[in-house]
């Protein structure tokens, strides 16, 4: 079985992430996140391009919109997938998170 993995890009003023965001690929994720949170303002997350996301990758989102609150900064979250949405209900996430489509 491959290990799943995480990639991410700048696009657009717009991080774009793609791939797997889990309990496996997250560290890897939130190391690199000083190339990913260096803006001054607003960082829009891009989610189209995840193929699954579990609970490490909804606490990654949360942990990331805390650091931005800390910074008066704010986090949209776009094009969630329905798997995502879900686990961030079940969580109580969902409006911490305030997805946009």
């Amino acid at each position: 079985m491959s290990k799943p993995e995480i990639n991410w890009q700048t696009s657009d003023d717009a991080l774009v992430l793609s791939g797997v965001l889990n309990r496996d690929t997250v560290p890897g994720l939130w190391a690199s996140r000083a190339d990913w949170l260096s803006a001054d303002d607003a960082l829009v997350v891009d989610l189209s391009g995840l193929d699954h996301v579990d609970s490490a990758g909804v606490a990654m989102l949360l942990q990331t919109k805390r650091q931005l609150m800390q910074k008066d900064r704010k986090l949209e979250l776009k094009s969630p997938s329905e798997q995502l949405r879900a686990i961030a209900d079940v969580s109580g996430a969902t409006e911490l998170l305030n997805f946009s489509e």
